[in-house]
């Protein structure tokens, strides 16, 4: 029965809520430097709230929404990691651009979205949850383009976001129509009595990880969109590519865990075969790129491919594994859009060559680039490295050695490539004088708490494992 007490379980996202039409008020008459801070206080004020429900578990809504141990933790990670893109946005403005003060209102509402699809135990609330955070997204990247032709980039990049939807709500449908569950635990009761060689099983399972990989960037149909990476400002493509990413791989590890973990459904293998693929071709790409946007875009599918490895062993270490390593994606990433944020006010170009001698003049900068993208490699012991070595522990234990040895393969590739572009960081000649440009705190703080994550995380693993095992047993109990 839904009452007032009830209700007020969403505490974290009205106090969100409440944020974001304030900040939309307040632009009206104020600057965006204010409207940012008030969208950061929300936040701290958002974590405040949801720390009173640590420990808790909580169903919301008569079951559409449920705030478990798992929703908890990739709270608190989505959270982090819109507090720190919101930090660097402030940055990410040039001269030119159109300062908007209602932006940092967007985030919150995206961030809203991410902590309801977070929480959401139903398809018609994960589904509503997950249109949530792409709408916003979509208006961001509309708000936020840049140079000729940004308008067909946005334009597109919202047609694309469409046809994802569809793939979702048909295979959300199928699914609703095989068991005739609308609740996913309940749905999931429902397929182990149904035979796994149908043909619409079959049918809802492509089109449910169809959907899913087009949403966490496994295929980056919004990269197909000429000009993207220019037309976008980057503080809404970071945003893309922690929160909306992060948020997508939640909300797929909590279907698949309640609905299909325990059916007798082949997903594993295409899971895998597909985490084989998508993890060898982002590592590829990203080390062949001569544009260091692209190159971190194409980083990040390839760490979302690492991610997906998780999936083949749901029942033991897999959930584990992939909130540890959710972690150390937002750390990653965010550090290194944040330094090239930062950096490229003093160059105006993302060319890794113009990289060229970055170290000399900017030399925090340099290091904090430097230990997101070892970080990412894998390189030991950053938090990329203790990320993907349980995800290679869990492969293994899905009996899945072939494919722990493809991620080992990668991590050697990822780091010889990396290190390329640290060697052109440290050691190659300037290509030209850089003027260091002056830096607000936001952009430092960023790029501090981000590189302070990947280089201790090791020292907090033990609490870290501690709350994703909590996260994963909430699921599996």
């Amino acid at each position: 029965m839904t009452t007032l007490g009830n209700l007020l379980a969403f505490s974290p996202e009205l106090w969100l809520l409440l944020g974001a039409i304030v900040v939309f008020v307040t632009a009206r008459f104020a600057a965006a430097r204010t409207t940012t801070t008030i969208a950061l206080v929300t936040l701290v004020v958002a974590f405040a709230a949801l720390a009173t429900q640590f420990k808790q578990t909580i169903t919301i809504l008569d079951g559409a929404f449920l705030l478990d141990g798992f929703a908890i933790v990739v709270d608190v990670v989505i959270l982090g990691a819109a507090a720190l893109v919101l930090l660097a946005s402030r940055a990410d403005v040039l001269p030119g651009d159109a300062d908007l003060a209602s932006v940092p209102g967007f985030y919150l509402l995206v961030t809203l979205g991410a902590m309801l699809a977070a929480s959401a135990a139903e398809m018609t609330s994960l589904f509503a949850s997950l249109e949530l955070v792409a709408v916003n997204i979509y208006v961001l990247t509309g708000l936020l383009r840049r140079g000729s032709g940004s308008i067909r980039v946005s334009l597109g990049y919202a047609v694309a976001g469409a046809a994802t939807s569809g793939l979702l709500l048909y295979g959300l449908a199928l699914l609703f129509g095989l068991t005739g569950q609308i609740q996913l635990r309940a749905a999931g009761s429902a397929l182990t009595g149904i035979r796994p060689n149908q043909p619409a099983v079959f049918l809802m399972l492509s089109l449910l990880i169809a959907g899913f990989a087009l949403r966490i960037g496994l295929v980056p149909v919004r990269w197909w969109v000429g000009g993207f990476e220019n037309g976008v400002a980057l503080r809404a493509v970071v945003l893309v590519q922690s929160v909306g990413v992060i948020t997508a791989l939640a909300v797929f590890g909590r279907l698949l865990a309640t609905t299909f973990a325990g059916t007798s459904i082949a997903y594993a293998p295409v899971l895998a075969a597909l985490a084989a693929i998508v993890m060898t071709a982002g590592t590829l790409l990203a080390i062949t790129q001569s544009s260091l946007r692209r190159m971190l875009v194409y980083t990040t599918i390839g760490q979302a491919g690492f991610a997906l490895a998780a999936f083949t062993d749901l029942k033991r270490l897999g959930l584990t594994a992939l909130l540890v390593f959710m972690v150390a994606v937002a750390l990653t990433t965010i550090g290194a859009f944040a330094a090239v944020i930062a950096y490229t006010r003093s160059v105006h170009s993302d060319a890794i060559r113009d990289l060229a001698g970055m170290a000399a003049p900017t030399p925090a900068l340099a290091l904090a680039l430097a230990l997101a993208l070892l970080s990412v490699a894998g390189v030991p012991p950053l938090a990329g490295f203790l990320g993907k070595l349980l995800i290679l522990q869990a492969t293994l234990d899905g009996g899945y050695a072939w494919l722990a040895v493809i991620g080992l393969v990668n991590i050697v590739i990822a780091t010889l490539g990396y290190a390329r572009v640290v060697r052109i960081v440290y050691i190659d000649p300037p290509v030209f004088e850089v003027v260091p440009a002056r830096l607000d705190n936001g952009i430092r703080a960023a790029v501090g708490i981000a590189c302070v994550g990947i280089v201790f995380m090791g020292l907090l693993l033990g609490p870290l494992y501690s709350a994703a095992s909590y996260g994963k047993s909430a699921i599996l109990h």
